[in-house]
């Protein structure tokens, strides 16, 4: 029963075309599923990581080969695992992390679809390929243009489709499949490695010992790279970060993670800061997209014959303190409004806000 199983699932995969799915080969043809019925009426989370593996090995033929392996699974609202598979990929030459990513992302797109779902959030935890997939930048490589218009296509199939930029520990159960399939024969389990506290409980990636990042309050471990992709997501959601650990909720200080980020998110997390010591009803930021500077109103001072005209106090440009754009004293505010409906309700706008160059995230 298990090999029947396993076999419609991998003649399922197979239907992608060869070339978009790419010409990595599934050796060892492992895979597993949930058997379940999904409602055409819910959004479900699908959740999907590729990698590719340090190590080298050598095959039968004496040739050296590069195993990558990923993960997909897709859950309801409430996070339930529904349905999961994992697969490891060899090409017998040069495998691309992003590139085992998006085929990870098409295969449950793919599956999703043919099991009757409609309705997905896709959950991802990389940047450029949330730009890729989100309609942003689009891949200078002709394969991986290939792929993500796959991943588009796919998505139009859907009747919603949306993707969420998430921290990894959002997506370690995807992490752990892939991991599981491409370790398959190694002589030592993921879980005693992780015993030795030099596995990262995330990315679930081998790590000196030296690079594991904790606090002296609970202990928990994990690797710089999984620390700093975190604090950068919440910190662009404008949430104070708390330990990864499973349940634990020590929230984590610039002071503790000052080591281990760059200057761009140490200059986020201060500007949090600062937000954090303002009242809701007194901030306010420059709407110069260049700026964005942080202000509290009361710290401002009204120009002499514009009451609502407020000089920014880094870059001195001239906004409307009502609603936050460029100083417009030869109209009202409603006036303004109607000539700019899309600038007052732009993305633009949102990112101003937030103070914050989310192009930059996962770079």
């Amino acid at each position: 029963m298990e090999e029947s199983r396993s076999s419609d699932l991998i003649s399922k995969r197979q239907r992608l075309d060869s070339y978009i799915a790419g010409d990595i080969t599934n050796p060892k043809g492992e895979g597993s599923s949930k058997l379940v019925q999904f409602a055409d009426n819910v959004v479900y989370r699908l959740y999907f990581k590729g990698l590719v593996s340090d190590e080298v090995v050598a095959a039968e033929s004496g040739e050296r080969t590069v195993t990558a392996g990923f993960g997909v699974a897709i859950c309801d609202v409430a996070d339930n695992l529904l349905y999961e598979m994992k697969e490891s990929l060899s090409d017998g030459g040069e495998v691309k992390r992003r590139g085992v990513e998006i085929r990870a992302l098409i295969h449950g797109l793919s599956e999703a679809f043919n099991m009757g779902i409609r309705h997905v959030r896709i959950h991802c935890d990389d940047y450029p390929i949330f730009q890729f997939i989100n309609g942003g930048d689009k891949p200078k490589q002709n394969e991986m243009r290939q792929l993500v218009n796959e991943v588009c296509r796919l998505k139009e199939k859907m009747d919603s489709c949306e993707p969420l930029m998430v921290a990894r520990n959002d997506v370690k159960f995807a992490f752990k499949l892939a991991r599981e399939a491409i370790v398959s024969q190694s002589s030592s389990s993921l879980d005693m490695k992780a015993a030795q506290g030099k596995t990262c409980a995330i990315c679930l990636e081998e790590t000196d010992a030296g690079r594991m990042f904790s606090t002296e309050q609970c202990h928990h471990r994990h690797c710089f790279s999984c620390v700093k992709q975190y604090v950068e997501v919440k910190l662009l959601s404008g949430i104070v970060p708390t330990c990864l650990g499973e349940g634990c909720k020590l929230e984590l200080t610039l002071e503790s993670c000052s080591k281990i980020l760059t200057p761009r998110v140490t200059e986020m997390w201060k500007r949090k800061m600062k937000e954090d010591s303002i009242p809701a009803a007194e901030r306010i930021y420059c709407p110069y997209p260049n700026c964005a500077m942080l202000m509290s109103k009361s710290d401002l001072s009204s120009d002499a014959h514009q009451s609502k005209v407020q000089e920014c106090v880094k870059c001195r440009g001239h906004f409307c303190i009502d609603c936050n754009v460029p100083s417009h004293t030869d109209m009202s505010c409603d006036e303004y409004k109607k000539l700019h409906p899309d600038l007052m309700s732009s993305s633009l706008w949102q990112t101003t806000i937030s103070g914050v160059n989310v192009s930059s995230v996962g770079t």
